[in-house]
């Protein structure tokens, strides 16, 4: 099997080059289902502006992927799951809180649970108050309106079959959604929970607009699964134009890459 582990980072500069070390020494001396497996590493850099970039042009092996400006969490993540080659694909977030060390599991368990979707549940989150009210908020909101069957929607920390995604395109803020769009197409979600680390340097990136584009994206996906599981023509009138005009405006061109960079070199694999 192959692996692509895809991390969307925006101005990570003191924390890159950590995890970097933390996936690679993972890919290197796990095994999942008792089997070695090959992998590949893809940053997707939503526009830093600090030194991120050359951070990220040292380290190796790694495809860097560096966009000419912030155009959001979720087309970096859209973009990296468009270029990754394994059959198998990892997400988590760029700041060093989800820890690498918890993929080998979360596969082991999708793979024996036939699903198509493992998402991280970060009960002991390791986070600001604010913030873990915020999200603890959000996560009720998005209970109410899109009945995903997980906890912590939020959490980056998740493995996907990489079929799941050939018929998908994520935009506006999506990202936070995925098992939801994904269950309404009908893919096997599952819930494994997860470590969660304080962030060690830098700053957070959520603030409260996130909340209002979550409320936002909700709607529409509200819209579209009544729309496919309703004969209302009502509903299927607005939520197609609503869809429609979403995806004109962030469907197309939704980020333009300015430079990717090919580190990648051949991997030895350990010794069974």
């Amino acid at each position: 099997m192959k692996l692509s582990i895809v991390v969307p980072i925006y101005n990570e500069e003191e924390n890159v080059e950590q995890l970097h070390e933390e996936i690679v020494r993972m890919c290197r001396y796990s095994k999942v289902c008792g089997e070695p497996f090959d992998w590949e590493i893809i940053f997707v850099d939503d526009g830093s502006d600090d030194r991120t970039p050359q951070v990220c042009k040292e380290l190796k092996p790694l495809r860097y992927i560096r966009f000419r400006r912030n155009y959001g969490q979720t087309s970096a993540m859209d973009c990296g799951i468009k270029k990754a080659t394994g059959e198998y694909i990892a997400t988590l977030d760029g700041d060093g809180q989800n820890n690498p060390a918890d993929i080998p599991r979360m596969i082991e368990y999708l793979i024996e649970n036939d699903l198509d979707v493992v998402s991280g549940w970060r009960r002991n989150r390791q986070d600001p108050i604010k913030k873990k009210f915020d999200s603890r908020m959000a996560n009720l909101f998005r209970q109410k309106m899109v009945h995903d069957g997980i906890h912590d929607s939020g959490c980056t920390l998740k493995i996907y079959r990489a079929e799941c995604f050939r018929d998908v395109s994520l935009y506006g803020d999506q990202h936070r959604f995925i098992p939801a769009i994904l269950k309404g197409k009908g893919y096997k979600i599952g819930e494994v929970e997860v470590n969660h680390r304080p962030r060690l340097h830098g700053e957070t990136k959520y603030n409260f607009k996130r909340v209002f584009h979550g409320v936002r994206d909700l709607n529409e996906l509200r819209l579209e699964h009544n729309h496919r599981n309703t004969k209302s023509q009502v509903y299927g009138y607005i939520s197609g134009q609503m869809i429609n005009s979403y995806y004109k405006k962030y469907g197309k061109d939704r980020y333009s890459i300015y430079e990717e960079i090919d580190n990648t070199e051949e991997v030895d694999q350990p010794e069974e």
